[in-house]
């Protein structure tokens, strides 16, 4: 067997508890004097002999005998010196068995002729602390691990717990913090914004996450607080925790990429802007050259393509315009009026059926389809809308599209047949510089830069809708459209948006002028 002990001595007989398990025992003494075992005397009425307190000698009984295991670890020398010391003490002990360690605790008291030998079983009050100094040195190891400041306060705000990363952002040691508060630690005005949080968070009760320069503990740095109470069993509360996360290097890293892109955006605006005048000039040049009899066939093939080049590129400069207008100047500017959106749709169509020759496009008018919208944005929404399903669906299927008057709502549908468009590209589909790509009329394919549906969605945002899309095998592909039938937009917002993505410089505005 092993044994583990641990011995006390009480300060005087009184403070010996008394067990519900105890045993009188006489000393046993040998020709010399010397205590060589003891006999047991008397036993508590209500001693049950199960167990390990059952191994214990009964009256007349001898403790050697009956249990041999206290001559192997300290409690058999413990009673010698009680009755030769006359002084009380107290010891627990750790029996290993088959089923495990069993803890007692023995406490012994000094009588005439012998001693009282009180025993308890605390096994299971043992194997609880052992538990409970494991889950504390691992919860101890967990919080000086991590990066993350944890703290906690007491009501009056003083600091009774901080971690390493926590006393480092003070730029202390951590017993140089205990015991003080924000306001002796950083002075009344850098912790006004921490001390609001932490009033705010003892006064609901609940946690809360906050996030700036201001709030976390120390100096220099950017955080992300959580904060909220610590309560006693019965409810009330006596502290407050924090676990703070440094996010500076993040923050920083946001602002950078938000400056590139607001750069990249505006340069975009200003790319386009500039570019208007030039394509202008050059569609104007090879109109009025297409307009003369006298020009041989292979110069009129080059005119031809010159003006179709350019107007591809003008279409393009005027993607890149309303993508920086809705990024940067609260969104597709609108002129509004009293239209019918069947009659946009039927120049649509017959536009698209010059582009597309033999291919079946179908409208459907159901109901009313008159409102109040930007005219040319609602060509620009549906000739983007049919164009692409005439794209990417096979030859010889039809293109629906239908007009269908709800109340007040305008309900608008583009239906073509074909491959489904993929999940993943669904997700996405009018995000911006995102091809849909797909099946469908190959040799119809047109490149662009992935702006087409970005703007069509801005666009029926900006009228207060809402565009949807469906896509299976057996459907097909359904682009679903719902508009209020009257949008009202401040008077002016098309000059003021495009204003704002003028060149703030005087010479590039010259020089595109």
């Amino acid at each position: 067997m092993k044994f583990r002990s641990e011995s006390e001595k009480p300060s005087a007989y009184g403070d010996v508890p008394v067990s519900d398990v105890w045993i009188r025992l006489k000393a046993v003494r040998s020709l010399e004097g010397r205590i060589v075992d003891f006999e047991c005397a008397d036993t508590s009425p209500s001693r049950v002999r199960q167990g390990v307190l059952g191994l214990l000698p009964a009256p007349g009984e001898r403790l050697l005998d009956e249990a041999p295991w206290v001559a192997e670890c300290s409690l058999f020398d413990m009673c010698v010196r009680v009755v030769e010391r006359q002084v009380p003490e107290l010891e627990r002990l750790g029996r290993t068995t088959p089923a495990g360690i069993v803890w007692l605790k023995a406490r012994a008291a000094p009588c005439e002729g012998g001693l009282f030998l009180f025993v308890d079983d605390f096994t299971q009050h043992a194997a609880a602390e052992v538990a409970l100094r494991r889950d504390r040195d691992l919860l101890h190891s967990v919080i000086e691990s991590t990066t993350d400041a944890v703290f906690v306060k007491d009501l009056l705000g003083r600091y009774v717990l901080l971690n390493t990363a926590a006393a480092r952002a003070f730029g202390r040691p951590a017993e140089e913090l205990l015991g003080r508060t924000d306001e002796e630690l950083m002075g009344a005005q850098s912790a006004a914004a921490t001390l609001a949080h932490d009033r705010a968070v003892l006064a609901s009760g609940q946690t809360a996450t906050y996030e700036g320069a201001d709030g976390g503990p120390g100096f220099g740095c950017s955080w992300q607080s959580i904060k909220g109470v610590l309560r006693r069993p019965d409810g009330g509360v006596y502290g407050l925790f924090g676990i703070s996360r440094d996010i500076t290097a993040r923050r920083r890293q946001e602002e950078e990429r938000e400056q590139e892109a607001h750069f990249r955006e505006r340069f975009i605006g200003v790319l386009g802007h500039d570019l208007g005048n030039p394509l202008a000039a050059i569609r104007f040049s090879a109109a009025a050259l297409l307009g003369r009899d006298t020009l041989a066939p292979e110069v009129r093939r080059a005119m031809q393509r010159i003006d179709s080049s350019a107007e591809r590129m003008a279409r393009l400069v005027k993607q890149l315009l309303d993508f920086t207008r809705a990024r940067m100047a609260d969104g597709i500017p609108l002129r509004p009026r009293d239209i019918s959106l069947e009659e946009v749709c039927r120049r649509i169509i017959s536009e698209l059926e010059l582009a597309f020759p033999g291919r079946d496009i179908r409208l459907d008018v159901r109901g009313q389809a008159h409102g109040f919208w930007d005219e040319e944005r609602m060509a620009q929404v549906l000739s983007n809308l049919v164009a692409n399903a005439l794209q990417y669906s096979p030859r010889g299927t039809p293109v629906s599209v239908r007009l269908e008057g709800v109340e007040s709502l305008q309900r608008v549908e583009v239906h073509n047949a074909g491959p489904p468009i993929p999940d993943a590209l669904r997700a996405h589909l009018f995000e911006p510089f995102h091809r849909t790509g797909g099946g469908g009329d190959k040799s119809s394919s047109r490149s662009g830069l992935g702006l087409g549906l970005y703007i069509v969605a801005q666009i029926v945002q900006a009228h207060g809708g809402r565009i949807d899309v469906s896509s299976t095998p057996e459907e097909g592909t359904r682009f679903t459209l719902l508009l209020p039938r009257a949008v009202s937009v401040p008077a002016g917002s098309a000059e003021e948006s495009q204003a704002r993505i003028d060149p703030p410089f005087g010479q590039g505005k010259a020089a595109s002028s």
